[in-house]
């Protein structure tokens, strides 16, 4: 009987273990950000500018920059 006593001990550490084990795992998933939040930080994501938008606003930048450059050609084309 001791021999079988001694192995319940045993086993019986080895579950406390496990659910100290368990109970940190919970609280670090208890810790992570819930579906909601999820979801405004992608949408937060598909809001920033992408590559063509950025390219874009370079191209219109980069062509108001030329036309104030040669306004007064572009004037004197267009007005005589």
């Amino acid at each position: 009987m001791s021999a079988l006593e001694k192995k319940f001990d045993k086993i019986e550490s080895k579950l406390d273990s496990i659910g100290n084990d368990l109970a940190f795992i919970k609280g670090k998933i208890d810790g992570l950000p819930s579906a909601a939040a999820m979801g405004e930080i992608k949408g937060r994501v598909d809001g920033l500018p992408t590559l063509g938008k950025i390219a874009t606003l370079f191209a219109l930048a980069a062509s108001g920059i030329a036309i104030l450059n040669n306004w007064s050609a572009i004037k004197t084309a267009l007005f005589g």
